[in-house]
This record gives structure tokens, C-alpha cells and sequence, in this order.
């Protein structure tokens, strides 16, 4: 099963557990005047049958953090591990561009000095090169990442 076929399964399983969760709650008790739809075996069944669920829901999981970690994949010249990818594309890269947009030009508005003039701190342009260079290697580490997901056998 590759990275892709796992995070499809855990989906899948995600809705059968919620599911059944749903019919657990509903069907644990009843009142008395209600006909109810399991007697106490059935919800108990379906009660292991979720934990089962669960259970093989965190199986895949743990296999794909697993090879998340031992899998390594050649990026800007090194070898660095999927994991690590992960990490930058969803944290490090969002974190660097987010801090990169809080640089703006202050409005004078209602100042009440009205010969004040805005004086930036930093060169707009180079700001923007940087963001769309942090852009493009998101877009790059995207690819990277969808390429290893369908390609990667799990670990077990």
C-alpha cells in the first residue's frame, strides 16, 4: 500500500467510525415505549467492531509516520527526509511567507502631524522576491510530496 492508498484508507475508516459512533449513541439505550434497533449483543458488536476500526485506523497511521521518517528524497541538493519536507511545507514556508507580509507601509491617515512622511524599514520589491521565491519552492516541495505519496510503499 502506498502513502496515498493509506491517507485514502484512514479517510475512508474516518467515516465508518463516525458512522458507527453515530449508531452507538443512538441505539445504547432507548425508552421503553421505542422498538429498539440492536439489543444489547448488537451494540456491543458494534461497539468492537468500531474499536476495530479504530485500531486499523491507527496502523496505517503510525506506518505512515513511520516512513515519513525513514524515507528520504533528494530536495535543493540534499537528502532529506519526507517528514522533514512535511514540516517545511506546512509549517517553516507558511510561517516565513506570513512573517514576510507583515511588512507594509504604514497609512498616515489622520495623523495629526500633517508634514509626517511614512519612511519604510525595508525594500518592497525584495520583500516580494522573497515571497514568491518562498512560493515557488512550496510549489515545488507540493510536487515533491504528491510524487513520494503515490510512489512510496509503507513501512510496516
Amino acid at each position: 500500500m502506498t502513502i496515498l492508498q493509506g491517507l485514502k484508507k484512514i479517510k475512508h475508516l474516518d467515516r465508518k467510525i463516525e458512522k458507527s459512533r453515530e449508531r452507538i449513541s443512538r441505539w445504547c439505550s432507548y425508552l421503553s415505549d421505542e422498538e429498539p434497533m440492536y439489543n444489547a449483543d448488537g451494540v456491543r458488536k458494534l461497539l468492537q467492531s468500531t474499536m476495530d476500526l479504530i485500531t486499523e485506523r491507527n496502523i496505517i497511521r503510525h506506518a505512515i509516520h513511520k516512513t515519513n521518517i525513514l524515507v528520504q528524497a533528494d530536495f535543493q541538493g540534499k537528502k532529506v527526509t519526507v517528514d522533514e519536507l512535511i514540516i517545511m511545507t506546512t509549517l517553516t514556508i507558511p510561517a516565513e511567507i506570513a512573517t514576510l507580509k507583515l511588512l507594509r507601509r504604514k497609512e498616515k491617515q489622520y495623523h495629526h502631524n500633517k508634514e509626517a512622511k511614512v519612511v519604510l524599514q525595508y525594500d518592497p520589491h525584495e520583500r516580494d522576491k522573497e515571497i514568491d521565491k518562498l512560493e515557488d519552492t512550496l510549489d515545488t516541495l507540493n510536487v515533491l510530496l504528491d510524487n513520494i505519496n503515490i510512489t512510496t510503499e509503507l513501512i510496516k
